[in-house]
């Protein structure tokens, strides 16, 4: 068994088979019942159209997904070196590439359970109206990247700062930030300097393709400008995590 493989099931055994670990799999659980809830009780709310309805799932589930992706990612490598293991790991048969994409894919673990629990919900929620096969899909297609390089990304600031609070509390407000769209309303993001915003934002690029696709039925190709966006924002923050982790902060 490779060092990669070891470390991926060490993450997923903290992740789903610890009590503490599985409390952000709850809160998940719980933020997704809210909404659904609050749909069917608040009567403005019901009277949304079930495209609109799924499209404001969705990026729910993007950013609860990117959350999650910050609180692992801050943990990676600041969190193992304040456990003293860090060290340990390092000085054992395992390069920083291998611990790197170990923790990576119990990232990835985590964000297709988020995915797959989104499932029943979307279903519950947009059933019997347009677009909710695209909007399963373009969840995945489009929502993984996004999640993905906030993952990498706390982990690169988890390797260069060496403190779980640090690379967290940096990563939440990066992602905050990010994440704006979700809380302006369409006058602020069409303004100029929103839309330059939306033609750089990972995020943004998320949400426009799902308002696209399920709202407007737009085809796949007036999508690939920013598909091309989020895959290179994935990139970028790999790119990143890959070359802080090779000289991780010790103390």
């Amino acid at each position: 068994m490779s060092a990669t493989t070891q470390i991926a099931r060490k993450e997923r055994g903290a992740l789903l088979q610890d009590q503490r670990g599985l409390g952000w799999l709850l809160a998940f659980s719980g933020v997704l019942s809210a909404f659904a809830l609050l749909l069917i009780s608040n009567q403005e709310l019901s009277l949304l159209d079930n495209a609109q309805v799924v499209y404001m799932l969705a990026g729910t589930v993007t950013a609860a997904g990117a959350v999650i992706a910050v609180i692992l990612g801050a943990d990676a490598f600041a969190g193992e070196r304040e456990r003293g293991t860090l060290v340990p790991l390092l000085i054992a048969p395992i390069s920083t590439s291998e611990l790197l994409m170990g923790k990576a894919l119990g990232l990835v673990g985590a964000w297709a359970l988020m995915y797959l629990l989104s499932l029943p919900y979307l279903w519950a929620v947009g059933a019997g109206g347009q677009n909710l096969v695209q909007a399963i899909l373009y969840l995945a297609l489009f929502g993984t990247p996004v999640v993905l390089g906030f993952g990498y990304l706390a982990m690169a600031l988890s390797a260069r700062s060496g403190s779980v609070l640090t690379s967290l509390l940096t990563g939440l407000i990066l992602l905050l930030f990010t994440a704006s769209p979700l809380l302006l309303g369409p006058g602020l993001r069409n303004s100029t300097i929103g839309k330059a915003l939306d033609t750089v934002n990972p995020f943004s690029g998320a949400l426009n393709t799902y308002d696209a696709v399920i709202i407007d039925s737009d085809p796949f190709l007036a999508q690939l400008p920013r598909l091309a966006l989020v895959l290179a924002w994935l990139a970028i923050a790999f790119l990143a995590a890959r070359r802080t982790a090779r000289r991780p902060r010790f103390r």
